[in-house]
């Protein structure tokens, strides 16, 4: 297999695991904390639980991690940018549970939608990046597909906005934070998750419980322990784990702004596995925002295909160009 094979194929399996675990993640959640399920309301909690999960395979297979990097340098992430980026990753898991609680459904979803030109906007102030014509028109028609199928009920108030606000805010800047410091400090995704993880699961299970007592009233101790719900808890953040690896591996490799908008896939498909598993109501609309989103996701993934060619023949141009310059000048000394 040649190497471009090769990383199709690394790409093709990281963007699999993710939607894979990321849709299964879901299910298992859903059986787990519904009022028809096991009940465990605790969000913020079973957040911290999933990343110390995380951080424990980390440790377990640390013996067998390195921390040198594929080309031989020593990997090294400072400690101000682990607590930065803790920081904003903390805030977005506060700020996403509380828009949930403090919104509709409706709105949460088009504040979830609306991270996609939040970071096209931050990235292009932070890091003069470009977006393509063809690649804005295919991002317009996933939002405008995957609103179709999913928003409704859209109610806004004050607090609620405030919010949805911070929660968009941080969670586009954690995931933009996941491909920059891995290009800044040369380091793979497993060593910026081994590195992060435990700080995500202190600050989480610190704060959890208290949140948690805010949203839903009762601390988790109070919750009444059987084997059924220890088992999906226990599913829960293995399939966590893998969409934890998955997503920073994915962010890594392509960028932020790709992962949320091919991301989409999963919301159309937990919405699908919920009428299929769950019974949960379809309509026309929700088919017809869904055939719109998948063509979006195919027309974005041959747009930002198009563009890389196009990168790479300018590049290779450029080359040619500066070659041909150097040897007339030496031709002319």
């Amino acid at each position: 297999m040649g190497e471009e094979d090769r990383k199709r194929a690394v790409d093709a399996f990281s963007w699999s695991l993710n939607i894979f675990a990321s849709v299964a993640l879901v299910m298992v959640n859903k059986q787990l904390m519904s009022g028809d399920g096991y009940n465990f309301k605790y969000a913020t909690t079973l957040c911290g639980l999933h990343f110390l999960c995380t951080s424990l395979i980390g440790c377990c297979t640390n013996s067998k991690r390195s921390d040198t990097a594929a080309d031989g340098e020593k990997q090294h992430l400072p400690a101000s940018d682990i607590i930065f980026f803790v920081f904003v990753a903390a805030l977005s898991i506060i700020g996403l549970n509380m828009s949930l609680m403090l919104n509709t459904i409706g709105f949460y979803q088009v504040c979830k939608l609306s991270q996609i030109p939040t970071m096209c906007i931050i990235e292009a102030i932070a890091f003069k990046k470009r977006f393509p014509r063809k690649v804005i028109y295919a991002i317009l028609l996933v939002l405008v597909g995957v609103t179709i199928a999913t928003v409704s009920d859209v109610e806004v108030n004050f607090q609620g906005t405030v919010a949805a606000i911070v929660g968009v805010l941080s969670t586009s800047g954690q995931q933009i934070l996941v491909g920059h410091l891995q290009k800044k400090h040369n380091i793979t995704s497993n060593f910026l998750l081994a590195k992060t993880s435990p700080f995500m699961a202190a600050s989480m299970l610190i704060i959890g419980p208290f949140l948690d007592k805010i949203i839903v009233g009762e601390m988790v101790t109070e919750y009444e322990w059987h084997v059924p719900s220890l088992i999906a808890l226990s599913v829960s953040c293995g399939f966590a784990v893998l969409v934890n690896i998955s997503q920073y591996l994915c962010i890594g490799r392509f960028s932020a702004v790709s992962f949320q908008v091919i991301g989409h896939v999963k919301t159309i498909l937990v919405f699908l596995f919920g009428w299929l598993l769950f019974a949960a109501p379809i309509t026309g609309k929700n088919i017809l925002g869904s055939v719109l989103a998948v063509a979006g996701m195919i027309y974005y993934s041959m747009a930002m295909e198009k563009a890389k060619q196009q990168a790479a023949a300018a590049a290779d141009a450029a080359a040619a160009a500066d070659a041909t310059e150097k040897g007339a000048a030496g031709q002319k000394a």
